[in-house]
């Protein structure tokens, strides 16, 4: 069995598979506010993962850019287009860091 808590107005906050006091009621599988909890929590574990993506994102320029500044890999090992998307990214976070921020790659050294 599943059982919901809700707020005043009805909607569910909440569900567990048994009533933890005298609040939690036995939800019905078709009921729409169960829906609406579902998928509300899902746009929420959709958010949680796209904000994780980015910095992972980060982290994954940081050791492309260190790979490449310790000769491990070379940046013409990428195909053309990741290539422009690196140095596009590259020359995005240089404009927000500023002049006076240390870079992996300095500012003199070329990529290629």
């Amino acid at each position: 069995m599943l059982y919901a808590l809700r707020d005043d107005a009805g909607a569910i906050v909440a569900l567990s598979e048994k009533p933890l006091n005298d609040q939690w009621q036995v939800i019905n599988p078709k009921d729409p506010a169960l829906k609406a909890f579902l998928e509300q929590k899902m746009e929420f574990g959709k958010l949680v993962m796209q904000t994780s993506d980015l910095d992972f994102i980060r982290v994954l320029e940081d050791l492309v850019e260190l790979m490449i500044e310790k000769n491990m890999i070379s940046f013409t090992d990428f195909p053309p287009a990741a290539q422009e998307k690196l140095l596009t990214r590259r020359g995005y976070r240089e404009q927000m860091r500023g002049k006076d921020t240390v870079s992996l790659i300095g500012q003199e050294e070329d990529l290629l």
